[in-house]
């Protein structure tokens, strides 16, 4: 059965609401069990943030959604228009199904379940059931707890076997379907568009690399001076163009990278809605992201891509799936040293960051061009 298959005519087997609330790259995980419930019969309903709407709004074949910010201001979207709550309700109340609905929760946090408790309270919902994913977080914490007791950083020769969110939602998605029609493992699952010239930034054709240099939290983040040494490997040995993607506050690490100013370098830092930025991943030849949503958009549309990690691990279970997506991590003996980046390097050297070489993750690029 195609995801794209017109069911409105047929009963589904269940609705299904999904939470998660932020941030970009979980939502954009969370966009593979939504194509797989919908791939065996299912009709998901995404709770989400207003923030991450864009990526909700090109979420293959999710025809429902619900917006809810912190202030409680909600917006209801079915089939790309959004409604107010009466007619939203009765939407969902015509859709025929098998069985009662159910509720599932990939965040687990307090945000969470209170978005749960207004949708119960707003639509006038019950659900039969409930499930929330196991994050692992004691895992996760343990990791970093460990990680305090080395005196040194040596590099650890043994990879621990990763357990991505992917696998544990999957997992949880499992327990609901019994005999699953579905095969995702390379599928798009965030709906890739066409590049729209734009006066403002004239953009290459072909042949380009994203890179992004950014990420929420500074020891997250290679030095820009590696980033400086990969462009100038990818200016001098190939053809390629290169977009320089992020957010405000990295817009001076932008004009770092960029001077002298080069025409085969297109500065789009804060310059660009979520919605360009994922059009632009979906139509490049390659991604260089540190620990981002960006390396998580690489993956939904199967796109080869270097992802750096630092203070943060693999082994969280935030690796990408895709397999021409390549993890450049050192696997340090004081790493993670931080769940989320929120910390500084007791060591004062960064070297999880500083260690990885510009030259390999070109050896990477060089493949494609």
């Amino acid at each position: 059965m195609s995801i794209e298959q017109d069911r409105s005519m047929n009963n589904f087997e269940r609705i299904v609401f999904i939470t998660r609330m932020s941030a970009i790259g979980d939502v954009i995980i969370a966009s593979r069990i939504i194509a797989k419930l919908k791939l065996n019969g299912y009709f998901p309903v995404l709770v989400t943030s207003f923030i991450t709407e864009e990526i909700a709004q090109r979420i293959k074949d999710l025809n429902a959604y619900i917006c809810i910010d912190k202030d409680l201001d909600i917006r209801y979207s079915f089939n790309s228009q959004v409604l107010i709550k009466e007619h939203f309700i009765q939407k969902i109340n015509n859709i025929k199904t098998n069985k009662n609905n159910i509720y599932i929760d990939l965040q687990k946090t307090k945000r969470s379940r209170r978005a749960k408790k207004i949708i119960e309270k707003q639509l006038h919902l019950s659900f039969n059931a409930s499930y929330s994913v196991n994050k692992r977080i004691l895992y996760r914490i343990f990791l970093i707890f460990l990680s305090y007791f080395c005196v040194s950083q040596k590099r650890n020769s043994v990879i621990k076997k990763i357990t991505r969110i992917h696998d544990l939602q999957e997992q949880l998605i499992d327990k609901i379907i019994k005999n699953d029609k579905s095969n995702i493992s390379q599928f798009i699952t965030i709906k890739p568009t066409t590049l729209i010239y734009n006066k403002s930034f004239p953009l290459p054709k072909i042949n380009y690399i994203c890179i992004f240099p950014g990420a929420s939290n500074f020891i997250k983040m290679w030095p820009k001076e590696s980033f400086k040494e990969l462009i100038h490997f990818i200016l001098s040995r190939t053809n390629a163009d290169i977009i320089l993607c992020g957010a405000k506050s990295e817009e001076f690490i932008g004009e770092y990278l960029n001077y002298p100013n080069n025409k085969r370098v297109l500065n789009l830092i804060d310059k660009t809605t979520l919605g360009q930025t994922l059009d632009l991943i979906a139509n490049a030849n390659y991604i260089v992201s540190n620990d981002s949503f960006a390396s998580h958009a690489a993956d939904a549309y199967n796109k080869p891509a270097s992802v750096i990690f630092g203070a943060t691990s693999p082994n969280f279970g935030f690796a990408p799936l895709y397999e021409k997506i390549s993890i450049e991590y050192e696997n340090l003996s004081c790493s993670p040293c931080s769940r989320h980046g929120k910390s500084h390097c007791r060591f004062k050297n960064l070297k999880c960051l500083k260690s990885i070489s510009s030259e390999n993750i070109y050896s990477k690029i060089k493949n494609y061009f």
